[in-house]
């Protein structure tokens, strides 16, 4: 830039006034805007009304429930007395079979202190299957004792599997 056009350019800035006046009084607008504002409750209530909407749909369909399993036909006692034993199909027999060499195979690769936990999971695994079978027996109709029946098993096939899993790489490294 050439002295000409800058000495002008600071003429005109020296020559604008350091103040200026707003055409209208912004005050109250300002003052307005910092006043905290005013929440509404509206979302306060349409949670409130869910709430209680949730609440009156579980409280039917529990009385539902309820209602409905003591009108139901009560089932022959043959149908009741249900014999909650091992599953008998060959392939599957073979199957847990199978894994259960492999468990006692991989198992006895494991040192003394963790085979002694494994061993000690196993037997509470057994006596927990055991219990629930028993109990089922004198309340064969109850699903929340089939389920844990149920699930107990699969813990069992659960632990051969991790242990099997678990020292499979040491098997294969040459």
């Amino acid at each position: 830039m050439n002295d000409s056009m800058q000495k002008s350019l600071d003429d005109e800035l020296a020559a604008l006034s350091l103040e200026v006046a707003p055409s209208r009084n912004l005050w109250p607008d300002i003052a307005q805007r910092l006043q905290p504002s005013v929440r509404r409750r509206r979302p306060m209530v349409y949670a409130t009304a869910a709430g209680i909407a949730g609440a009156c749909l579980a409280s039917a369909l529990t009385w539902g429930v309820l209602h409905g399993r003591t009108a139901a036909p009560l089932t022959p006692p043959a149908a009741q007395t249900a014999v909650f034993e091992e599953p008998r199909n060959a392939s599957y027999v073979a199957a847990r079979d199978e894994l259960a060499v492999s468990f006692r195979e991989r198992l006895a690769l494991l040192d003394p202190v963790t085979r002694g936990k494994i061993e000690a999971s196993l037997a509470v695994i057994r006596r927990a299957h055991e219990d629930i079978r028993k109990a089922l027996a004198s309340d064969p109709a109850s699903p929340v004792l089939e389920q844990l029946w149920q699930s107990t098993s699969r813990d069992e096939l659960d632990l051969y599997d991790h242990v099997v899993r678990a020292t499979q790489p040491t098997m294969t490294r040459t």
